[in-house]
């Protein structure tokens, strides 16, 4: 299936990319060893050449880049540092370019840790997020200059439009074939079967559109060319790579009807440069007309004015149109292509950013290397960690009055994020050491958390880094940390004012979020189109009031799992793809207890085991497949289960007696246990395992807690 085959070629892309670091960390410490012992001064020079080549942009064998690495870590990290800011800085040289992708980018050398304990990956997306940055602030300049031009009206006057948004519409009529839709009948709920209908919506539909759109690229090059070519400058595009709509279906349009591969409207695309805003505005009405007379070739799909949103995160804007090109050389084909109208002030900087961000996109593959490297190296280590404090909120964090809702550090960034009782969402950073960002919050957080309340995440979106918060019953916020949180409007999510946001959790690629409503509806959204429900669960009976959290996702949206409320035996587990939910009832926890009754969380945020928290501190190991108890464990104190999380073969427990417990869930033995000030009512794990983050009543309000892991 199509999110299988990406996440596939990752992976084997990792699996190489994990052996050759185990094969070059092997002959970097042999080889280095050999020459210290026997002649360092060659040691030297060869830092001294690497320097050079860096220096100069010339061409390096990776094993001599690594035995500098060896000869001297912190210079030769500064080597590398330095080169990588000035080949990214503008203006981006060709040349430099070519040299950094073809060198630099392939080593291992990015997996290698320095002595601050960071990858030097880490430091690559640092530098490519702040050049972001300042390209991003170049283009809204841009922006602000605009408002002032004398035709910006006529700019604000082209509204967003949409007449067909599918390839396989009646008006289209691609991905009809027997073929393709006769799979879309099969009403088997067979897992195997929902595998071969995304198969076939991956491979055999997209097959079919790469064919259309290469018979009746050339023709719809020239004919825009033609038609537009007096108004700007026409530059054809290249098609859409096969491997960059598999991971559009994956990620933009995951709760897309099928064949999602429908909404892939831009495989055949050209784009018009104009110099000025009059000459970009009449060649938008020029198309307009064009489309409007035009009896065969060319009818209009869609408008998209990227200038209409004054908040938007990103910088780069431009007018898309995508339009119905009726090939008159292959009569049978009609296509939605699209037309980009560009203003050559933003175009420059578009060809600088896109490079940037090229290398942000590789962060995944980087951690993912460095998890392998992790879960190769360090498979039953979890039992030998060792647990730091390094921050006490009720000490250290003074502008936090009281905490009852939820702490979580994002690792990245250092970034503690504080829900305090006292109506304020806080953001505190630990190398500072001081709160940068504050926000009101319209409820206090522990009266009813069913009316909001443990909502915020740290989310990667369009490669930045951001927070989304609840901060009123029926609103959602996102801000990006970059720029000084500023809130992106556009994923802004605003109920009726009569309507509660009770829970909400995103998965882990952060394209869908998924809340509880008004206690009866569980909804998904992407990121996407967040004004939009893309799916909507009634649950079977409305859970109750509860002051904990009883939300648990798996890390790919598949599957939630929600307690039933406070003073209830059961919990709901929802297969969200399906449409499927299973009332399952404890026999041996209870009732829950009066805070919350029984709380979830799904071991290792996969969809295989899930723990359910009681009271007297006991805990329930449930096959999600069979749906079945199949583990019963208690921790040491018997108080009640107030939160629980789980990663990395870690799974974390919080409980009335003011304890904190963790087990190895590779064997089920308790391997940690410490007693706090604070009663738990939120505990959250990073995804590194690096900072394990305990917040509640009292006490110390929030611990957090570094490891050895990283």
């Amino acid at each position: 299936m199509g999110s299988t085959d990406s996440k596939q070629k990752l992976g084997e892309r990792v699996i190489a990319a994990r052996r050759k670091l185990e094969d070059d960390m092997k002959l970097q410490s042999e080889r280095a060893e050999d020459l210290m012992a026997k002649s360092p001064k060659t040691m030297k020079f060869i830092l001294s050449s690497i320097e050079s080549s860096f220096e100069n942009y010339a061409p390096f064998l990776e094993p001599t880049l690594l035995i500098a690495w060896k000869a001297d870590k912190d210079k030769c990290k500064n080597i590398v540092v330095n080169a990588c800011k000035k080949v990214l800085s503008a203006p981006i040289m060709p040349d430099e370019y070519d040299w950094f992708k073809q060198y630099v980018i392939p080593s291992s050398i990015w997996m290698f840790k320095s002595k601050d304990d960071r990858f030097m990956f880490e430091d690559l997306m640092d530098i490519a997020q702040n050049m972001s940055l300042n390209i991003i602030q170049s283009m809204d300049s841009v922006y602000a200059h605009l408002k002032k031009h004398e035709k910006w009206n006529q700019l604000m006057a082209i509204k967003e439009e949409t007449s067909v948004s599918r390839q396989d519409d009646k008006k289209v009529g691609l991905l009809q074939d027997k073929g393709i839709m006769d799979v879309a009948d099969i009403k088997d709920d067979d897992e195997k079967m929902a595998q071969l209908q995304t198969f076939i919506d991956s491979h055999a539909a997209i097959n079919a559109l790469t064919v259309s759109a290469k018979t009746i690229d050339r023709e719809f090059q020239n004919y825009v060319k033609t038609m537009m070519g007096r108004y700007g400058t026409f530059k054809a595009a290249p098609m859409k790579k096969v491997e960059r709509c598999l991971s559009k279906l994956e990620n933009d349009y995951a709760s897309e009807q099928y064949p999602k591969s429908a909404k892939l409207l831009d495989l055949v695309r050209c784009s018009v440069t104009f110099n000025t805003l009059e000459q970009l505005i009449q060649g938008f009405d020029a198309i307009k007309t064009h489309v409007d007379s035009s009896q065969q070739s060319m009818k209009l799909a869609r408008v998209k004015n990227g200038f209409l949103d004054p908040d938007y995160v990103g910088g780069y804007r431009d007018i898309k149109i995508n339009v119905i090109f009726h090939s008159a050389m292959h009569p049978e084909i009609k296509m939605i292509c699209e037309i980009q109208l560009i203003l050559s002030q933003f175009l420059h900087e578009k060809k600088r950013i896109h490079k940037l961000y090229s290398i942000a996109r590789e962060e995944t593959y980087f951690q993912m290397v460095v998890m392998a490297q992790k879960a190769a190296t360090n498979t039953t280590d979890v039992k030998k960690l060792k647990f730091e404090p390094v921050l006490d909120v009720s000490r250290d964090v003074t502008a936090a009055k009281s905490v009852k809702g939820k702490c979580s550090i994002d690792s990245a960034s250092g970034l503690l994020g504080i829900e305090d009782d006292n109506r304020n969402f806080l953001v505190y950073n630990m190398d500072q050491k001081k709160v940068i960002f504050q926000h009101a919050l319209s409820f206090t957080a522990y009266t009813d958390m069913t009316r909001g309340g443990f909502s915020h995440e740290w989310i990667e979106w369009q490669g930045r880094k951001h927070v989304s918060v609840q901060t009123e019953p029926h609103i959602i916020r996102t801000f990006a940390v970059a720029g000084g949180f500023s809130e992106v409007e556009s994923l802004r999510i605003t109920l009726p004012d009569t309507d509660a946001i009770n829970f909400c959790a995103f998965d882990k690629q952060s394209n869908r979020i998924f809340m509880v409503r008004n206690k009866s509806l569980l909804e998904e959204r992407s990121l996407q189109d967040v004004k939009s429900v893309a799916k909507s669960i009634k649950l079977e009976q409305q859970i109750g009031t509860s002051n904990l959290n009883p939300l648990s996702l798996t890390q790919d949206g598949a599957w939630c799992a929600i307690g039933g409320g406070q003073g209830r035996n059961y919990f709901y587990l929802i297969d969200i793809a399906k449409n499927t939910q299973y009332k399952l009832v404890t026999t041996t926890l209870g009732n829950g207890h009066g805070k919350g009754g029984v709380i979830p969380c799904f071991i290792n945020g996969k969809a295989k085991f899930v723990a359910i928290g009681g009271a007297k501190g006991k805990f329930e190991i449930w096959d999600v497949k069979t749906r079945k108890a199949c583990k019963f464990l208690a921790c040491t104190k018997e108080g009640s289960i107030n939160c629980l999380s789980s990663k990395n073969n870690i799974l974390a427990i919080g409980n009335t007696k003011k304890t904190l417990n963790l087990w190895d869930v590779r064997d089920w033995q308790m391997f940690y246990e410490k007693e706090t000030k604070v009663e738990p009512t939120s505990i959250h794990l990073s995804e590194d395992s690096k900072y394990l983050t305990v917040s509640g009543w009292n006490g110390e309000k929030c611990l957090v807690f570094k490891t050895n892991s990283v």
